[in-house]
């Protein structure tokens, strides 16, 4: 049954994911599905787990591994997954897991507390992430243009034909560049958050007079 509604997310994209068309892939009536399912809510949690399951394969850090790889690799993972299937920032977002996988959870903050975050930080890392991740490829898999930057036409001074210039550099050189970017700025805001933030408590606070 999460099978058959992958494929029919795939071809009809979110809105047009019924629990009807689910039904007549498998060649059953629709009733059938609620002997399994309680609704279409629960349907959909199903499936978000499974795309996650098949194409998340990048959630566990290596012992050893620095946290900002790990992070990054994370994060390039989950929007590999989303990127598998329609809609799949959309079906992550409204039906994905709301807790998280306890022995995950455990070890990926357990790498982040060894390498200097305290565990509220660590936890607040993986969640910006997160949200990068899902929010970047959402935009990317429902806007307009293919999320490209469009200008509106009629203007022809040069600081307008500048600025035309360089949304065409950005436009080529794509979603994943675009992405990437994102990623690196992250990863050196939580370095900063990391060296700032986990001071000890009795250090001199920044910028104080002395």
């Amino acid at each position: 049954m999460v099978a058959a509604a992958i494929e029919v997310l795939d071809e009809r994209g979110l809105d047009g994911l019924s629990m009807y068309a689910i039904a007549a892939r498998i060649g059953v009536r629709q009733p059938a599905l609620y002997h399994h399912v309680g609704d279409k809510e629960e349907l959909l949690a199903a499936v978000a787990a499974e795309v996650l399951d098949r194409w998340h394969t990048d959630r566990l850090p290596v012992e050893g591994e620095p946290w900002a790889d790990f992070l990054t690799r994370n994060a390039r993972s989950l929007r590999r997954a989303m990127l598998s299937v329609r809609d799949g920032a959309r079906l992550i977002a409204a039906a994905g897991p709301r807790s998280p996988d306890l022995d995950n959870a455990i070890a990926q903050t357990s790498l982040l507390e060894a390498q200097g975050f305290s565990g509220p930080n660590a936890v607040l890392a993986f969640i910006t992430m997160a949200r990068y991740t899902i929010g970047a490829t959402l935009e990317e898999q429902t806007a307009r243009d293919g999320a490209a930057i469009v200008l509106p036409p009629g203007r022809s001074d040069e600081a307008a034909a500048h600025l035309a210039h360089v949304a065409g550099q950005v436009n080529a050189l794509g979603p994943d560049h675009e992405f990437e970017v994102g990623l690196t700025a992250l990863r050196h805001g939580l370095a900063r958050l990391r060296d700032v933030l986990e001071e000890p408590a009795n250090a001199t606070p920044p910028h104080a007079d002395v």
